[in-house]
Parts: C-alpha cells; structure tokens; sequence
C-alpha cells in the first residue's frame, strides 16, 4: 500500500516552491538598484550645446556614463576617475530640456542621478546699424578705445588739430573732448577705465589718471622691466583698480595689485598682441605674434590662472594645421565669463572653455568667413556667448549670433577695400565701438559705432 503521507507532504512542498518561484526569479534577475552617488550638475549652456559635470562615487577607475537628454541616450562617454565632464550638440535655441546621467555597465544602467533642467539661450540678430565719423587731421590715428556707455567714451591714439598735438579724446553724449596724457606727444596705445577718477594706459610705459591728473610710472626707470630685454607695455586689462595687467614685446608681462607693480615671467619672448579676462580677474588671457617674413611667425596663446601665466598653445605658421590641433596665428581673442574666443588662421571660429579640469579647444570651420574680403580678424569682441563680433583689419565685420555667422560689408562697401583700416575694438552691452586710420583721401583718426539691434 502506497505511503499516504509522504505523497501528500510532497505535493505540499511542491506547490509551495511553485508559488515562491516567480519571487525568486525576480529577485536573481531585478536586484534592488545600486547608489554610485551620480550627480549631474549644468556648468555652461549656449545656444546649440550643453557642458555638464559629472560626480560618482564607487565607481572604478574607467567607467562609462550614458547621458541622457529628455529619456533619451544621447552621449556615452567613458570617464576616468570620479568626476568628469560631459557634452551635449545640435541643441535647439531657447529651448527646455531635461538630463540625466547614468553608470553604464555590461550595456545596462547600474544607477541614475536626479533629473538636471536646462534652457539653452535664445541667439540674437544680426541687425547692427553703423556710423562713422573722425578724429583730428591727416596723420592722426586711433589704437585703443574704452566704452563706460553710449555717452562715456575714450578714445586713444595720435591726434593733430592744426598746430596742436594730443592722444586721448572723450565723448560725453554730444561732443569730443581732446586730452593730453603727459605731454601729449606719445602715442597711447592701450587703456583700461574703471572709474572717472582711475584710468589707466600704456605708451610703451604706463600713466595713471587719478582724478587730477595723470602720473607716469617709467617701469624701466622703476627696475621693473629692463632695456632691451624687456620690451615696452602696450596693452593693458584689469578686472579692478588692483588687478591690472600689461603686456608689450618680447613677452614682457606687468601685473599691479593696486600697490607695486611686478614683472611676471610669461614664458615666452613673442610680442604680446590682446588681452582680456574673466570678468572676477581670476582668468586671464593673452594672444602674442612675432611676424617673421609674409606668412610666417611665432604665435602664442597665454593663459593666466589665479595670476600664474601658463603657455597653452603656440605655432609657427600663419595657416596651422587644424587636423593636428594646431590653428595657425591668434593674434585676437575675447573672454566672457565661460569661454575665450578667437578668429586664428586655420579655423573660422576657435572656442576655449573655461571649466577648471577641462580646459579645451573647440573649433568651428565655416564658409561664411572664407570669402575674398574676410580670412582673418585682427579683432575679436563681445562680453556674451550668443554676441560676438569678427573684425577684419579692413572693416569687414562678422557677427556670431551663438548658432550662425553673418557677414556684414557695410563698411567696406562704403569706403572700398583697403581704406579703413582697424586696429581696436570694443563691444559691450550692444554697443560696439572700431578705431584706427584712414590709409588715404580721408583725413584723421577713425570712430565706428555699430548699434546693435538684439
């Protein structure tokens, strides 16, 4: 006779595992999510891109983060260490989008962060209305312009009014004002304002307005720079009234505290051409050429970190060799507070981010710009990511709206190709200011203003 209950034990056992076998399945192949302590955080978003941070924790070395744009995979990277950078392109202006990252491994999600919401900038136009008037009579000429607001503007250079000589002017909303810094015989090249009572230029040495009058710091008489080794200061940036910088030839670099004035070591012997910061002071950036033959030189592109000069890029050719990283002369380049950008000779547009760790080159080719009026800028101006001008030494102006380039011929069809020649610019809060000469027919220093329509 069979064994009742064993049989009917068994079957109890039996159905028992059946019941819990889908559990058990589940829990094998669905375990509870991991933490790696992803977190994602915005640092830089233009018009058509997005830069994010990225921070894990118990991750290895190497590992891989998906990112992901609106739930959908848009970026894998592999990262290394336990922070790291990411990007996303093609975006649309002014629009909303929302990220995550995860930790992805064997091609599946380990773990995500919290969702990051994004709006990327609106562009501008690329509506400028210009106007031009001059300064002085023949033989004068303009370097260097600071622009306070529409009705504060100073105007530096060589300027003849008859038998009189002066190298400043100052625009106060309806007339020019001219100005002798020092004996007004020395060209000024450079000049840097803060305050009515606190400007600062260069003539190859530096003065100082203080409100009363101008005060001349001879660096070489000071035993700050040294003849010839050190050239003479040219340009001049500061971000306040204590942190002032200058630079000139040979690699010749000043730095003011608002106390003493240093020379700082650049690293470099060429010529020291632009120069503008981050608007805190604590990023500083510096284009330098050294002109050897037609298209030949030495370029150099400085970058002064917490007021240590680092070299971070330099070559030997007009035209580079963008493929190998190398971009040609950058003579020209304008910072706003997240990027430095530059028209060098190898690339239309050249981007360099400004994200501690990052720090890199982003180039842009475009056929706007290689045209027969427009291969280069020897200026390059604007305080905003979506507003930034492209000047050619004979007055074509490109303008980057954040997405496109628009060439702009106003000025050269007005005057005609090799007339009105450019040797600064400003740009600030949609106004936009050009200075330099006449080359011949007209007499007198040059003032562009270009209007901007945003």
């Amino acid at each position: 006779m069979p064994n009742l209950t064993h049989f009917t034990s068994g079957n109890r056992y039996s159905a028992l595992l059946m019941f819990l076998l889908p559990f058990l399945i589940t829990a094998c192949f669905n375990p509870e999510p991991e933490d790696y302590g992803l977190t994602l955080e915005a640092v830089d978003v233009v018009c058509v891109e997005a830069t994010f941070r990225v921070t894990a924790s118990g991750v290895p070395e190497t590992w891989t983060c998906g990112l992901y744009r609106d739930d959908s995979l848009v970026v894998t990277e592999t990262l290394s260490g336990q922070s790291g950078y990411i990007r996303d392109t093609g975006l649309l202006p002014a629009a909303d989008y929302t990220y995550h990252i995860t930790y992805m491994k064997d091609g599946r999600d380990k773990d995500r962060s919290d969702p990051v919401a994004v709006t990327t900038l609106d562009t501008t136009s690329h509506d400028f209305t210009w106007t031009v008037e001059t300064l002085g009579d023949a033989g004068s000429y303009l370097n260097d312009v600071a622009i306070v607001d529409e009705n504060n503007i100073w105007a530096v250079g060589y300027i003849k009014e008859g038998d009189s000589i002066y190298n400043a002017a100052h625009w106060d909303g309806e007339k020019w004002e001219m100005i002798r810094v020092l004996s007004g015989h020395t060209a000024v090249t450079g000049i840097s304002y803060f305050s009515r009572d606190d400007i600062w230029v260069t003539l190859g040495v530096v003065a100082h307005w203080n409100g009363n009058e101008w005060v001349l710091y001879h660096l070489w008489d000071m035993g700050i720079i040294h003849y010839p080794e050190d050239g003479g200061v040219y340009q001049v940036w500061g971000s306040s009234s204590d942190n002032v910088w200058f630079a000139g030839n040979n690699g010749t670099l000043v730095h003011y505290d608002g106390s003493r004035f240093r020379r700082v070591e650049s690293g470099t012997d060429v010529d020291l051409k632009d120069m503008d910061g981050t608007p805190d002071g604590k990023h500083v950036f510096v284009a330098g050429l050294t002109l050897m033959g037609d298209l030949g030189g030495h370029g150099v592109f400085l970058h002064i970190e917490e007021g240590n000069p680092n070299i971070v890029y330099t070559t030997t050719t007009y035209a580079g060799d963008p493929e190998n990283g190398n971009y040609g002369k950058m003579i020209t380049l304008t910072v706003t507070n997240s990027r430095v950008y530059a028209n060098p000779g190898g690339v239309d547009m050249l981007v360099y981010e400004i994200i501690p760790d990052i720090y890199h080159y982003y180039p842009v080719k475009s056929t706007v710009l290689r045209t027969d009026y427009y291969s280069t800028g020897n200026q390059v101006r604007g305080k905003r990511n979506h507003d930034i001008l492209f000047i050619s030494p004979e007055s074509v102006v490109v303008h980057y709206n954040g997405s496109s380039l628009k060439i702009m011929m106003d000025l050269l069809q007005l005057y005609g190709n090799n007339m009105l020649w450019v040797r600064r610019a400003r740009y600030t809060d949609n106004l936009a200011v050009i200075v330099g000469l006449f080359d011949s027919g007209i007499p007198g220093g040059i003032i562009v203003k270009g209007v901007h329509q945003d």
